[in-house]
Formats: C-alpha cells, structure tokens, sequence
C-alpha cells in the first residue's frame, strides 16, 4: 500500500496553539474534520486542554458549569475510590464508572491556502452546552452538501454519555447548532455528501456493553435532523486482530465509480488503532460490497506511535484528488497530520464477497 505523509508532519501541534485560559496547557490537537475549497484547506481540531498542574497533588478537571463558565473538578490522586492509570479517564474502583475525562476538548478551526501551513484560532468554534457538553466536544467530521452547504457532525460529552451533535454551516465559519441528533452511547458519525432517492444517510457507531460489539451502523434521514431506519452495516472480524475490539467510520464516504469508499479505523486488543476501507453499494448504502482484510494506514512514525494516547492514526477528513486519498489524521491523539493514499491501491486492496464481511 502507498502511504505517502506530508513530509512536514505534524502539521499542527500543541504549540500551535492558544490555551483558552491562562491556567489551561493544549495537551492535544488532532482528530480533525475537514474540508478543501477553492481557497485553501480548513480544519476544525479537536483542541484537547488540562489544568496545569500546581504540584499539589491535587488533579483539577476543566469543566463547563451551568451558565457556561469554565470551572474545575478536583481529584486528590492519593484518594483510593479512583483508579488514575488510563491517561484519558478518572475512573471509579467500586463499579469503574467513569468520574471525569482527564482533559476536556473543544473545536478550533485552522486554516491553510496549501494545505499545509495550518494557523489555527485563538477560540473556540463556539461556546459548549452545560447540559450536552459539560466535558467537552470532541471528533468532528465534516461534510460539504450537494446544495453546498456543510454538516459538521462531532462528539458532544458529558456525565450521562457521548451523544453525536450536528452543525451547519454556510462558510465554514459561522456554525447553526441542530442540538443532539444521536443519544449516548454512539459516536463516529460521518454524513453522505448527497441524497441517495431522495434519503440522507449516515454511519455511525453505537457502544455497547453486553450484547453486541462496536460496530459500524447505518441510518437514514429526511431532513439531517431526525434519524431512523437504524441497522447493523459491518462488524469487527475476529480473524482479523487488527480490528477485533471496534471499528468506526472515519471521514465521509467518497463517491467512486464502484460505490461509496468509507475509511475506518479498527482497534485491537492493545488499543492500537490502524485504518482500513470499505466499499458501499452506490445505490443502497447499506450493502457492503468490499472491505480490505489487512489495514491499509497504520501507525510507524514517531508522531503516531508516541503521545497522549500512543500507536494511533485516527482520520477524520478525506477526499479525492486524481489518483490520491488525500487525508487529514490525528497521530497518536496529540498532533494533526496529512497524508495522501493511493487511490487504485486501496481498491485493489478490497477484497469482494462474503469474505468482506
């Protein structure tokens, strides 16, 4: 598989960017949607931010309060009830629930005429909701509609779970919120980029606990809104340990003349998260015709395989260019990186049947 990465990987990093408090430190910027228009390419980040460490032993969580403001929970990380291992997670001992993320994510848009040289904002895309969003806002994937208009749908987080929200957007940068269109547990959404017989379709992927395993589904719409006709699309294999404890759909799924190419990720069982391909039916989305059996990306470079959350490629924006997948990824939850891939490579890669499945 040709995997050509921009050679000035990573393209943005935590210095890049602007804390949004002075008492804040950007542990992470990554996992961006994204789109190119005639101008140049923007991104929308997820900008992952802790408090700074007083060297108290006192771990302070940033949260949004009722009202909007930005207060802190804090963890005394001698207290026994919490186990403090998963860098990403406080986690209850007695039942692991979960009391607080480490960090909490907003969205910040960056922006390059090449391509390449990414500036990113000073703040956020805009504020979070105290109700939906108490923790954050993480993962977005964004969609340019055939009337033009562009759907962003991301990853709205809070102590009662991790519901998929929708945006929309004119120009890129002024944003309607559509409010929660997908309640927890669910995630990594992607939308069509056009009607198919008059039906919006998305995928997306719930989590599940017990029965069940997560896995990639698909719904339909509409009005981009309200969502049903949900059904199981494409599963984790067990024969395949590159992906055996979840997949989900990374960017949208991009027209081909064999069908709908979709990029996933798969998780294996040391958390490591590589991508692989799928190939929809163009007609009836629902219908995988291909899927490739071996990853098609995987982490190898040092900015991919040592970070926040290490050994993780994790794209959220793709298109076509010619014979090229061009895509936006994060590497190892702390860096936003580019890379394109060969197109006739990932479709000669797909392997047809029921052996896809």
């Amino acid at each position: 598989m040709c995997v050509m990465r921009m050679k000035e990987n990573p393209l943005l990093v935590c210095a890049d960017v602007k804390p949004s408090r002075p008492d804040f430190t950007v542990v992470g910027v990554f996992n961006c949607g994204g789109v190119r228009t005639e101008e140049g390419v923007t991104l929308v980040c997820r900008v992952a931010e802790m408090c700074s460490d007083r060297g108290d032993g006192v771990i302070r969580i940033p949260h949004v309060e009722t009202g909007g403001t930005i207060g802190a929970m804090e963890f005394n990380r001698s207290d026994p009830r919490y186990d403090f291992t998963d860098p990403r997670a406080i986690v209850e001992r007695d039942g692991r629930r979960v009391a607080a993320l480490s960090s909490m994510s907003s969205l910040r848009r960056a922006f390059a005429p090449d391509g390449v040289h990414f500036v990113c904002d000073d703040t956020p895309l805009f504020p979070l909701d105290p109700r939906s969003e108490e923790w954050g806002a993480e993962d977005p994937r964004i969609t340019r509609l055939e009337d033009g208009q562009y759907a962003m749908t991301y990853s709205s987080v809070s102590r009662n779970g991790v519901g998929v929200s929708l945006a929309l957007s004119d120009d890129l940068v002024t944003w309607n919120r559509q409010g929660m269109i997908l309640p927890p547990a669910n995630k990594d959404t992607v939308i069509f980029p056009k009607k198919i017989d008059g039906t919006w379709w998305m995928l997306h992927r719930p989590i599940l606990d017990g029965l069940g395993a997560s896995d990639i589904w698909i719904a339909s719409s509409s009005d981009l809104v309200h969502w049903g006709g949900h059904q199981h699309l494409a599963g984790c294999r067990t024969g395949q340990p590159w992906e055996m404890r979840k997949i989900g759909a990374g960017a949208h799924p991009m027209e081909v003349d064999a069908g709908w190419l979709v990029l996933y990720h798969g998780v294996d069982e040391k958390e490591h998260y590589r991508v692989g391909a799928l190939l929809l039916d163009k007609q009836d989305p629902r219908s995988v015709l291909a899927r490739t059996p071996q990853p098609i990306f995987q982490p190898e470079e040092p900015y991919e395989r040592n970070g926040f959350f290490s050994n993780t490629v994790f794209p959220c924006a793709a298109w076509i260019e010619g014979d090229e997948v061009v895509t936006y990824y994060g590497g190892a939850d702390s860096c936003v990186c580019g890379a394109r891939l060969s197109l006739s490579d990932i479709m000669d890669s797909l392997v047809y049947g029921r052996r896809a499945l």
